[in-house]
């Protein structure tokens, strides 16, 4: 890729500053009602209801990849959604969604993928209940619309990544860089099969049946939500395992010590990241769920995590408000930028090979 080709901004999300500059000072009218709102390493919006409950919000894009294959892809766009509404501990009821679709996509495809949205809506207790489908010139994949995830959650009955509190076990699921590995070794499986063998690479590109953390979250909160169990949820998505403790610590206003090498790091991980140039730690991982957990329900919550197997390790603990982030007694901060991007571009460029 030369200069004149190159993006004159990174692919991904917006950086952290431009995020506190601009997009929080254009939040519109401020109202009393809005428990939590926009905030970075907060995955949902919550709205205090008249009668006390609460309405749990999440937006993103309707992420297809065909190839994918139009079934996987279908699962995956369902699942980046539910997983940030899950973090609150509460399943999605409610769902709308926006198809801004390409020309020369075909009605069975569409139908296949609506069918898998709809036996994934109907496993969790969901309802679509408003959207809109076309094909227009000018959409292209991946990004092919958007879509909105909403839950009614009893008073209290919820949780958000920002209410961790000191002394609190943080807990991580599956593997570092869950996502980056998965889509990579998708995306180029000629390249991962011709440096690492076809026994690792058909392990890799199976952990993109992982890539999901609302299981995760749904049978961590069945320990119980705030007092005496879990206080907050993260899922480990742009800048990975390193972002996610960072972003947690940051929203709660807390410090955090950990040792990042509790977290695992699956083989098929280590042999994927060492051929992209990426730290597992520090790459986007869709499908890995941080847990802010109260010290005595830790085990409890690893049990259950366990009894729906799903690995989990506690990697330390939460601390007072403005301690620094350390891990190993080392302070810390996340990667300026995910190495995930950087190594799916180099890639597209034909720059691994």
């Amino acid at each position: 890729m030369t200069d004149q080709t190159r993006p004159k901004y990174p692919m991904g999300k917006v950086s952290r500053r431009f995020f506190e500059n601009v997009i929080a000072l254009h939040l519109g009218a401020k109202r009393a009602d809005i428990a939590v709102g926009p905030a970075n390493g907060v995955d949902v919006g919550v709205v205090r209801l008249p009668d006390g409950r609460a309405m749990i919000s999440t937006t993103d894009p309707i992420y297809i990849v065909p190839q994918y294959g139009w079934e996987r892809a279908a699962w995956f766009s369902f699942h980046i959604l539910a997983s940030d509404l899950t973090t609150s501990g509460v399943p999605p009821q409610y769902i709308t969604l926006d198809w801004n679709l390409p020309m020369d996509i075909e009605d069975e495809q569409i139908e296949t993928m609506l069918r898998v949205i709809d036996r994934e809506c109907k496993k969790y207790g969901a309802s679509i209940v408003t959207g809109h489908t076309g094909r227009y010139e000018g959409c292209a994949y991946p990004m092919v619309g958007g879509a909105t995830f909403l839950a009614i959650a009893p008073k209290d009955g919820w949780v958000t990544a920002n209410m961790a509190r000191p002394g609190n076990h943080l807990l991580v699921t599956k593997t570092a860089a869950l996502e980056a590995t998965a889509i990579l070794s998708n995306t180029f499986p000629d390249v991962a099969e011709r440096k690492l063998g076809a026994d690792v690479t058909r392990h890799a590109r199976a952990l993109f049946e992982s890539m999901s953390t609302v299981d995760d979250a749904l049978a961590a909160a069945s320990a119980g939500l705030r007092g005496g169990g879990v206080w907050a949820m993260h899922d480990a998505t742009e800048g990975g395992v390193r972002n996610a403790v960072w972003e947690m610590a940051q929203a709660s206003g807390l410090g955090v010590e950990v040792d990042l090498t509790r977290v695992h790091v699956d083989p098929a991980v280590v042999e994927i990241s060492k051929v992209f140039r990426m730290d597992p730690l520090d790459a986007i991982s869709e499908g890995t769920l941080l847990i802010a957990v109260e010290p005595d329900a830790a085990s409890e919550v690893i049990a259950r995590l366990k009894n729906a197997k799903i690995p989990a390790e506690d990697i330390g603990r939460f601390t007072k408000k403005g301690d620094a982030c350390r891990d190993r007694g080392r302070p810390f901060q996340p990667a300026d930028r995910d190495p995930f991007w950087i190594a799916f571009s180099r890639a597209i460029a034909g720059e691994i090979s």
